[in-house]
């Protein structure tokens, strides 16, 4: 009974650390985020909205936002002005 359950316990620790090891070895997958622009009843695509996907490419990541939205354009998110910069440039004008 005892080497059965230490044959488990021995085949439970390697497949677990394959597991670990092929983890390590897998590329870590990173959030973009992307602008999205729908025609609405001419051919101007309208802004309509973000999508954030996860992928090991931001062109992988690109194609899952492209799946969710279908017939929509698809770009890059810009970026907001930080309203902090602003501020500080405001306060040192007062000064």
């Amino acid at each position: 009974m005892r080497l059965i359950a230490t044959a488990a316990v021995a085949a439970l620790a390697f497949v677990l650390a394959g597991t670990a090891a092929d983890a390590k070895k897998a590329p870590k997958s990173k959030n973009y985020s992307f602008d999205i622009s729908c025609p609405a009843l001419a051919p101007v695509p309208m802004k309509m909205g973000s999508c954030t996907a996860s992928g090991a490419s931001k062109d992988a990541a690109r194609k899952a936002c492209q799946v969710k939205h279908n017939f929509c354009y698809i770009a890059d998110q810009k970026k907001a002005k930080k309203k902090a910069a602003k501020k500080s440039k405001k306060a040192k004008k007062k000064a």
